[in-house]
């Protein structure tokens, strides 16, 4: 049975700096967000405000090890960008626990 989990997405400092450089690699996230949801795997996402280089994604995975896994396939990931401070936790709802239940139960 699929969990969920909140990944608590920090950046290094040099990031703008890159994306800045590398116009591809924010067109190679959204397509790699997109796919994640196709697949069910990503439920939501979205940058803190003000824009930091912070952010959340909640997916869903069998385990933290899966889940740490898929989020290591993001181009944020491969391209080095993630900083260490960056987290995977398994997260419980409790209010609004119905909005996502579907999508963790047909998986």
């Amino acid at each position: 049975m699929s969990k969920l989990f909140a990944v608590v997405v920090a950046t290094i400092p040099e990031y703008y700096d890159y994306k800045n450089a590398h116009p591809e690699h924010d067109q190679n996230q959204v397509a790699w967000f997109r796919e994640q949801q196709e697949k069910g795997i990503l439920l939501c996402c979205g940058p803190f405000f003000p824009h930091d280089g912070t952010g959340i994604w909640v997916i869903q995975a069998e385990s933290v090890e899966e889940a740490q896994t898929i989020v290591n396939s993001s181009p944020r990931a491969r391209d080095g960008m993630l900083a260490e401070s960056t987290r995977v936790v398994e997260w419980q709802v409790h209010i609004g626990r119905e909005r996502f239940e579907n999508r963790v139960n047909a998986s």
